[in-house]
């Protein structure tokens, strides 16, 4: 990327003033206090790599060239000035109202070329408040790219930043998945040892994250829809995404595996299933699983290829080029197929009743087989003939159950 302008190096010309204040950061393992600035909100940008931008930026170039700052850096902020309004207004207002009441407190981070690396929701806030004559400058540290300092470590500053005062809530999941992609799959910003430390999750929450990514990309792939994150996002598939992936740690053998990840994304695009995490979990559970597992493949198969193969005939954009396609170019009929799946969970159901006696029995024999003779021999009489009864009781149970 072109440098036309270098913030730090060149403060006083651009109006730049210090706050007083400093900030800790660690930039490339090392730990140092930074001067915080007073830097005009008309030199700045937003970093279009920003993990609640990139589902509403898919969407947007579905039919727009990709946005330039150098060429019109206002239009550039204003489009994703909206971006993040809208990725979560409650956020949005919660932030800048707190902003206008107490102020900036939490400096952000920019780049020396005016590039906002951490802080956009805070940035945003400022240019509305800018427009109610209420502040002109956003308080920041300013890094400097060309002393060194790469993508790399600007990426897991970014994440150390995130991890350690944002609250879960407030990064949809989704975007947060995409932001996992990028980093370590498509990326590979990060190894798996890395990502946890920059962000202090466990080895199991990072590669269960990862794994969760891979599934989005694969379902988006699946809809012929490369990378159109919002698809994801509009659908809500997070829930149904870690349900997909327990199930699939449980299928074994690879092309079986395919064939249930394929039968599962298909369904996510099922509107009869009213709660699809729900629903997912009770299918893993009581079909994939089970014995149950060819009955629901056969059951779905056609209803799967007939979606994928409309889907591939042409590029998906969105949710309504989906419903549309699938409309036209099938005979698929969603409810007939949540019926379909209804009946085998509850046939599945009632053979599972069938079999609870004979589970009963099972557990009885194990009770048996786990008691020891030996300590019956030493009890004394009273606790013996409390036994014998109790034994009684139960050989009458049995022949009584031997009747039927």
């Amino acid at each position: 990327m072109e440098q036309t302008k270098n913030l730090l190096k060149n403060r006083s010309s651009y109006g730049i003033t210090e706050t007083g204040v400093t900030k800790k950061l660690t930039v490339r393992g090392h730990t140092d206090n930074y001067t915080v600035y007073k830097v005009p909100l008309e030199l700045l940008f937003y970093n279009n790599q920003n993990g609640r931008i990139a589902t509403a930026y898919s969407q947007y170039l579905e039919n727009k060239p990709e946005l330039n700052y150098q060429e019109d850096l206002e239009k550039y902020n204003e489009i994703f000035h909206e971006f993040i309004v809208k990725s979560d207004e409650t956020a949005f207002k919660r932030t800048k109202g707190n902003i206008k009441t107490f102020g900036q407190e939490e400096p952000a981070v920019i780049l020396q070329d005016g590039r906002v690396v951490d802080g956009n929701r805070r940035f945003t806030c400022l240019r509305e408040l800018n427009k109610e004559g209420i502040t002109s400058y956003l308080e920041a540290v300013i890094l400097d790219a060309t002393e060194g300092i790469t993508d790399k470590d600007i990426k897991k500053l970014e994440l150390q930043l995130q991890h350690a005062k944002e609250r879960p809530e407030d990064y949809n999941p989704i975007d947060y998945l995409v932001d996992v992609y990028r980093d370590i799959i498509k990326n590979k910003h990060f190894t798996i040892k890395e990502y946890m430390k920059s962000t202090g999750k466990t080895n199991g929450e990072v590669t269960k994250l990862r794994d969760k990514a891979q599934l989005m990309v694969e379902f988006l792939e699946f809809i012929n829809a490369n990378e159109k994150f919002h698809i994801a996002r509009n659908l809500k598939i997070d829930g149904p995404l870690e349900e997909i992936n327990k199930i699939l740690k449980k299928v074994n053998k690879e092309d079986e595996k395919q064939t249930v990840k394929e039968s599962l994304f298909a369904l996510l695009l099922n509107d009869e299933l009213d709660d699809k995490t729900r629903k997912i979990r009770e299918i893993g559970k009581e079909l994939i699983i089970t014995e149950y597992r060819e009955k629901f493949l056969d059951e779905i198969e056609d209803y799967t290829d007939e979606i994928h193969d409309s889907l591939n005939e042409e590029r998906q954009t969105g949710i309504e080029s989906i419903v549309t396609t699938i409309n036209n170019k099938t005979s698929i009929n969603h409810t007939s197929i949540s019926e379909n799946i209804d009946n085998l969970l509850r046939n599945k159901g009632i053979e599972g009743e069938k079999a609870k006696p004979l589970e009963h029995l099972d557990k009885i024999n194990r009770e048996l087989d786990s008691l020891d003779v030996n300590q019956v021999k030493f009890m004394d009489d009273e606790n013996k003939e409390k036994f014998v009864n109790q034994l009684s009781k139960s050989i009458d149970r049995m022949n009584h159950l031997l009747e039927y």
